[in-house]
């Protein structure tokens, strides 16, 4: 992600702990080596119900998180096996910053 100093945009809400990678970015969306175009693929098997419809359910669907730039999310967040693909599908959906209480090791590396 990009450094800055101050942002401003709409905050979305995760309450969930212990979120790891495989949920961020599933294992069938690695198989490419570019660092764009993963945004459809970011949290897919929450957002996405098995017919393709979106899950409205999901905290990112919900309409007052629509367009959120900053994630508020739980403890050990991105904990799990590394995966340089989950902070590019965090930026190709539009996350410039996530704020959580802890990081997983690998994921605060990449």
């Amino acid at each position: 992600m990009e450094p800055f100093q101050r942002h401003k945009g709409l905050l979305a809400v995760m309450d969930r702990v212990d979120v790891d990678t495989d949920q961020i970015i599933p294992k069938q969306f690695l198989k490419r080596i570019e660092r764009t175009g993963y945004e459809d693929a970011l949290f897919f098997d929450w957002r996405w119900k098995p017919d393709g419809s979106e899950n409205p359910d999901f905290e990112l669907n919900l309409p007052r998180y629509r367009n959120a730039t900053v994630l508020v999310a739980g403890r050990n967040f991105g904990c799990g096996s590394s995966r340089e693909h989950a902070p590019w599908a965090l930026h190709d959906y539009g996350i410039r910053s996530v704020i959580a209480p802890s990081f997983g090791d690998i994921f605060r590396n990449n």
